[in-house]
């Protein structure tokens, strides 16, 4: 649909993100409403960890080698950082929902209005010149590969049945996540599981598979950036709508485990976001330290429970 309302590339990529988080959201959500929030945090923080090991790491396991632009990768990788640091000082109650989710807008409205902007409308700014020319390149690189990756795939004129597609889909995606973390937690209280368990681990990879197979796929078809991209976005949406949004209506969860999921999520986020810029993408044996280090996070979550 980017293409029938003239949406540049890397507007449509951040919507495309917006649409895949909707699982997450939505179960996060569900879980808070239902008076289970460490399960809702709990979501949202697993879920972004298994992004970065399933998204990332399993993909470069599987294609061999991610190859990317580092533009595309600093600018979404330190909009992620900062996202994320906001949310743990939340956490940590060091700012106050309000706060918080005032900056957690900002920055994000900032990334929103910088993938918006053409690059030609970029260079004739008043920017100061190396900013502007960085500025200008990262964009490029941004629109070009998710302009590349919608190439790839057959394009269809939107109308009113794509309009209702996209609704009826949207809605069953709401539905099932509703149902989802309903019986997720129910059966856990039938085997005892913790709460905080179920959404850490459970409930996220289960939200985070869909993401995980598409990421597999553009990493098999040399779409590296885009994979890199779709990443760090999907989470920072995560980030701004499934916690710090919430947080203004049920306040913030601080409890030990929540602490270390974020702190594990800072660490292995920087760490990701590192080794890609250094290798300028990620190789096999990247993606298996991705993904040891995640199954080590599981390790952690089931004893500290």
């Amino acid at each position: 649909m980017g293409i029938g309302f003239a949406l540049l590339p890397g507007l449509l990529g951040l919507i495309t993100a917006l649409g895949a988080d909707s699982p997450e959201i939505t179960s996060a959500i569900t879980a808070m409403l239902g008076g289970d929030h460490e399960v809702g945090v709990g979501i949202v923080l697993g879920s972004n960890l298994f992004n970065l090991a399933a998204l990332m790491g399993l993909s470069a396991i599987v294609a061999g080698h991610i190859a990317m632009q580092r533009n595309v990768l600093a600018f979404n990788a330190v909009v992620s950082l900062m996202e994320t640091g906001l949310v743990a000082l939340m956490i940590l109650h060091v700012l106050s929902p309000i706060t918080g989710m005032t900056a957690l807008a900002v920055i994000f409205s900032v990334y929103v209005f910088a993938v918006s902007m053409p690059s030609d409308v970029v260079r004739r700014s008043p920017l100061p010149g190396q900013i502007r020319r960085r500025l200008a390149a990262f964009l490029e690189d941004v629109h070009t590969h998710h302009h590349k990756h919608q190439s790839s795939e057959k394009q269809e004129q939107p109308g009113w049945r794509s309009l209702i597609g996209i609704v009826l889909a949207l809605a069953l995606i709401v539905a099932g996540s509703m149902g989802t973390v309903h019986t997720a937690i129910a059966i856990g209280d039938a085997w005892n599981i913790p709460h905080e368990l179920i959404g850490a681990l459970l409930l996220a990879a289960l939200t985070g598979f869909p993401n995980a197979y598409t990421s597999i796929r553009l990493a098999l078809s040399d779409q590296g950036t885009t994979v890199v991209s779709e990443t760090f976005n999907s989470n920072t949406i995560n980030m701004v709508i499934g916690v710090g949004m919430p947080a203004l209506i049920f306040g913030m969860v601080h409890k030990p485990v929540a602490v270390t999921e974020m702190w594990w999520l800072l660490g292995l986020t920087a760490l990701v976001a590192t080794v890609t810029w250094i290798g300028k993408g990620l190789t096999r044996s990247h993606g298996m330290l991705i993904v040891t280090l995640y199954l080590a996070f599981v390790a952690a979550r089931v004893i500290l429970s």
